[in-house]
């Protein structure tokens, strides 16, 4: 084990470096920015001339991807090489090349099952599910106990949408392996995507812990904090990511949405009432159930919206030619049932009054049981979508029928993102939202 502390210089002179001392030297480059800064100085000063496997794990631990790639084939042909290579193709998203040099890396030497279960997640993200299968059938018996077997276990499950099962299997891997950093970090995730926000808080703040891990869990758990209306916290993350790394280009924009955020959340109340006073003011008064002489009388006097007829007063309107006691009453009596009054200040609408007297909520298809009691979960959304359909007690497609695209929108954080990726699901249900009541 190498010390805190210890001069990163030497990770280019150990000799036989170890798996657990090349983590131990990435922990360390990562400790700080100015160690990372230096961690470079010195990889870049190697080139050339070092030893290029080593500068390729250097490269691997900078997150130099392409650089790692160029320095393993110049490497000698190893377990380390092989192993390395195959971690690094996975962080390109080159999956099956992956895949291939973790099957050399056990042909090699390294750990047969450590190197399989790694093979195993490579193929069930090039889309080799019976493959990827058929490694952790191979070794089921050993595996049990084996952080390694158990997270492969996990992806499967993942892979196949097995949320429950996936967090089972993660939660396996925690209990074997405390400090398997990409198990806590998809476990939390998938416990964010289930909606279980404070097992995700729990995961997300034990990742915090590991220094290579803290700045992805960091600005996840201020994700969740700004969505969760918890801005002091969210800050706090990006706060501690800004002040090992003042440079980071996330977490410096993350900073700006959060104090954005902030400074609605001022006049977030007074903003919500007066956009929904000022959507209420431009209904059209056609809208409403009047006779066609009180309508033609409006029309006349050139009153189109709820906020023209308000400003007036009942003499007002009796002035006006053919425009009688009836007509009035009528326009009065529609205005009542909205908690409203010819004459009243924009100010003085009660928007929850007005919202009751609505039409009823709208009918759902007939003989389509099977897709209205269809889970949302179910569906394929984001994570934010489904955080404003929780707040709406939306659980089944029936229950999100009943309600308007017009009231989504209008539902805190839910924008046309969500909307049209709620629209694209129905689409393919043959469902639709109606666009307003």
């Amino acid at each position: 084990m190498i010390e805190s502390g210890t001069d990163l210089a030497q990770f280019f002179q150990i000799d036989n470096l170890s798996p657990e001392q090349f983590d131990e030297f990435a922990d360390q480059a990562y400790a700080s920015d100015e160690a990372r800064r230096k961690f470079a100085s010195t990889t870049d000063a190697q080139r050339g001339s070092g030893d290029p496997l080593r500068v390729a794990l250097a490269d691997l631990i900078l997150q130099n991807y392409s650089k790692a790639i160029e320095g393993f084939a110049k490497s000698p042909d190893n377990r380390f090489r092989r192993y390395y290579a195959g971690r690094t193709l996975g962080m390109l998203g080159r999956y099956a090349e992956a895949a291939k040099e973790f099957e050399r890396a056990a042909g090699k030497g390294w750990d047969e099952l450590s190197a399989d279960m790694q093979r195993a997640v490579m193929l069930m993200r090039a889309g080799e599910l019976s493959d990827a299968e058929q490694l952790l059938k191979k070794h089921a018996r050993e595996g049990q106990d084996r952080g390694a077997w158990q997270f492969a276990q996990a992806c499967l499950h993942e892979e196949r949408q097995e949320w429950d099962a996936a967090i089972d299997a993660y939660e396996r891997v925690l209990t074997i392996e405390p400090d398997h950093d990409e198990a806590m970090f998809r476990c939390a995730r998938l416990y964010d995507h289930r909606g279980h926000e404070e097992q995700a808080i729990e995961l997300y703040r034990r990742l915090t812990l590991q220094p290579r891990a803290a700045v992805n869990a960091l600005l996840n758990l201020a994700v969740i904090f700004e969505d969760a209306g918890r801005y002091d916290d969210a800050a706090e993350c990006v706060e501690r990511v800004l002040t090992a790394f003042p440079s980071h280009r996330r977490a410096r924009l993350f900073q700006k949405d959060i104090d954005s955020s902030r400074q609605m959340v001022i006049d977030e109340v007074a903003d919500k009432r007066a956009e929904s006073r000022h959507r209420l003011l431009e209904t059209p008064v056609t809208d409403f159930e009047l006779s066609v002489r009180a309508r033609n009388c409006l029309k006349k006097m050139r009153i189109n919206t709820l906020g023209e007829l308000l400003r007036l007063s009942e003499p007002e309107l009796l002035a006006f030619k053919n425009f009688g006691e009836t007509s009035l009453q009528e326009i009065k009596a529609v205005l009542t049932t909205r908690g409203m009054t010819l004459g009243m200040r924009a100010e003085e609408i009660d928007i929850q009054a007005f919202a009751q007297a609505q039409a009823p909520k709208p009918a759902l298809p007939v003989g389509s049981e099977a897709i209205l009691s269809k889970p949302v979960s179910e569906l394929d959304l984001s994570v934010r979508a489904r955080r404003c359909l929780q707040r709406l007690n939306v659980v089944t497609v029936g229950d999100l029928l009943q309600h308007t695209e017009a009231e989504l929108l209008a539902t805190r954080n839910f924008g046309m993102t969500s909307l049209n990726e709620i629209r694209s699901q129905l689409a393919q249900i043959g469902m639709s939202l109606q666009a307003k009541r």
